[in-house]
């Protein structure tokens, strides 16, 4: 058995869609973000960051004793490994380009689009400054995301925990940018949409939580 810590943002939804994907067993417990249930010490305690998403497995392959995990990415990259799915061998060209297009997400798409939504919907009042900047570099992050697509069907060849990382991360009505003129990522976004599994993980998300913004899939 898998918990899973969560709330239904982009980070959290990564993880539900790996889990469903997977199969695996698992129970969500989520943390309210949005009331502060992160900052509790029964929660850091399991996630020293204080942030969701959050595993613990109560059955880790090789170990005696639960094991606790915090960060999306290396919690993508466990269950993963675990599973033998969604991720290529160990010493693999395949394997390191997931890794890098993982990478990508965690360290580019994240931080500045989550920038870019909290300026534009939070800010008490507008920031020309940070909006230009955050609304360029989407825009960039956009075409690379575009130009990859324009190559491959998934952005490491094979459907993988790197599309399942920047999926719902993308979030074009939020983040000011229009899919008409990214068809590429169009036609990505409607393959995984149609995936059995996101549709259950985005299901489990609006039973938790259903006015949180990173469940609409316009």
């Amino acid at each position: 058995m898998i918990d899973l810590y969560y709330w239904p943002t982009g980070n959290g939804l990564k993880i539900g869609i790996l889990l469903e994907e997977l199969g695996l067993e698992h129970r969500v417990l989520p943390v309210n973000i949005r009331q502060g249930e992160q900052k509790q010490a029964a929660f850091q305690r399991i996630s020293a960051n204080g942030r969701i998403p959050a595993i613990v497995d109560h059955a880790p392959t090789g170990l005696g004793e639960p094991l606790s995990l915090f960060e999306s990415g290396a919690i993508l990259n466990y269950l993963a490994d675990k599973a033998g799915r969604f991720l290529p061998p160990a010493g693999s060209l395949e394997r390191q380009k997931v890794q890098e297009w993982l990478f990508w997400q965690v360290g580019h798409i994240t931080p500045y689009l989550s920038q870019l939504q909290l300026f534009k919907e939070k800010a008490p009042v507008p920031i020309p400054f940070a909006l230009d900047l955050l609304n360029a570099e989407a825009t960039r992050l956009y075409r690379v995301l575009e130009t990859r697509l324009a190559e491959v069907p998934y952005v490491a060849g094979e459907y993988s925990i790197a599309d399942m990382a920047i999926f719902p991360w993308i979030q074009p009505l939020r983040q000011g940018q229009d899919l008409a003129d990214f068809a590429q990522i169009h036609a990505w976004r409607e393959r995984l949409k149609a995936r059995p599994a996101v549709q259950r993980a985005y299901a489990k998300g609006r039973v938790v939580a259903a006015n949180e913004r990173s469940l609409a899939l316009q």
